[in-house]
């Protein structure tokens, strides 16, 4: 449980430091945020396959979820994408991301660090809150499955939302990461406590 609030703390950290003190654009946080949530993906599905493999469950359920999420994860990356498009109208997203990638704090490019950091947290989290635990010995589907999917349609909301607003007013990218930051680690917490 310990390494999950030591996540919980580092992704909201990581945005408002890349926010107030790197100069860190919108599209650059969403990046972050993008790859974390890739790395759920991926987790998820080691999670039902572990739960599957220790309790002889159908696979057909994994399937069926795994294609909802699937599916949701890619209209979720869609709106994402056009919501920053309205905000930063002519952005070029191909030079952002390898802007991303290439970026240098310390004499050293971001996507050697940060791209491995989030994978290995990730699996952590796993590891620590999953498999060590043994959770898989008595955990359902809907329990491994229901906080991600509501989690992306969560993501789908406030993009839609955001999509809205920049229609009428465009706010500073601050004050979009804040909100992205305040939402996600409320929900975030909301599932720790839970």
């Amino acid at each position: 449980m310990k390494q999950a609030y030591i996540q919980l703390i580092g992704d909201a950290v990581i945005p408002l430091a890349g926010a107030l003190f790197f100069d860190w654009s919108l599209y650059f946080i969403l990046i972050f945020y993008c790859l974390d949530l890739l790395a759920s993906e991926v987790i998820i599905h080691l999670k039902s396959k572990k739960t599957i493999e220790f309790r002889g469950i159908n696979k057909k359920e994994w399937m069926q979820r795994g294609v909802k999420s699937g599916i949701l994860l890619l209209v979720a990356l869609a709106i994402i994408h056009v919501g920053v498009f309205f905000i930063q109208p002519g952005i070029d997203f191909q030079k952002e991301l390898v802007d991303f990638m290439a970026y240098e704090e310390m004499g050293i490019q971001q996507g050697y660090i940060l791209v491995p950091l989030i994978a290995f947290s990730a699996y952590q989290l796993y590891r620590m809150s999953f498999l060590m635990p043994a959770r898989f010995r008595t955990v359902t589907m809907n329990e491994i499955w229901n906080p991600h999917l509501i989690s992306l349609v969560i993501i789908i909301g406030f993009s839609g939302v955001s999509i809205g607003i920049s229609q009428f007013i465009v706010f500073p990218d601050l004050a979009y990461t804040l909100a992205i930051v305040v939402i996600s680690s409320a929900y975030q917490l909301w599932r720790l406590v839970k």
